[in-house]
């Protein structure tokens, strides 16, 4: 790698860094580029020669969510089984989009995420921090038939990212009118305890229970 591509690729990420910092401090509608120009001492033919536009650096900025599920699996908390420690994951996941990363941050990723159909749909990519995380965690469950279901682990997995993800764009579109994590965590555990005694999903998608 040559001079100018290491030099190129510092200050990108110096302006991702510098973008993530301020995003989270003042708001993502509230910082202009000259301001993340500024403060990632950059210019702006710099900062064009990486991103097309203020909302183009999202793109760069998905560790900032899929940081939340490396700390928790750095936590190596002691849980009684594991689907206590798949309702833990999703619980502090919630908490840190609602305290951490923020509403208006989460809205502006969910927006960029749907306004184009030739948009990168990042956040369904399966090479994901949380897709691995949690398939490991539902295998786990499944071998200790703590989850007892005919579904394949990635189908249980879909399950819950489809209903975490509802309520994290009804929070969104609600604009942060409910507590996040109390509320996901109340529908997470309905799921997970009907998870508990289902045996397959009909094709009508009507489940139908059977003890383990």
């Amino acid at each position: 790698m040559n001079k100018k591509t290491i030099q190129g690729n510092e200050t990108k990420k110096r302006i991702v860094d510098c973008a993530r910092r301020l995003f989270v401090e003042k708001g993502y509608n509230n910082v202009t580029v000259d301001e993340i120009i500024n403060e990632a001492n950059s210019s702006k033919g710099g900062f064009y020669t990486h991103f097309k536009t203020k909302e183009d650096l999202i793109y760069s900025m998905v560790p900032m969510v899929d940081e939340a599920y490396s700390n928790f699996s750095k936590m190596n908390k002691n849980y009684e089984n594991i689907v206590e420690n798949i309702s833990a994951l999703i619980g502090y996941v919630f908490s840190a989009m609602e305290n951490e990363i923020g509403l208006e941050f989460m809205s502006v990723i969910y927006s960029s995420q749907i306004k184009d159909l030739n948009t990168v749909r990042f956040l369904t990519s399966p090479e994901r921090e949380y897709n691995n995380l949690l398939k490991s965690l539902i295998d786990e469950a499944k071998e200790n038939k703590e989850i007892c279901s005919d579904l394949s682990s990635e189908e249980i997995a879909m399950i819950l990212t489809t209903c975490i993800r509802g309520v994290i764009y009804d929070w969104c579109l609600r604009k942060g009118s409910f507590q996040l994590a109390d509320y996901g965590m109340k529908l997470i555990s309905m799921i997970l305890n009907q998870m508990k005694s289902i045996d397959k999903l009909s094709e009508g998608g009507i489940f139908d229970e059977t003890p383990c």
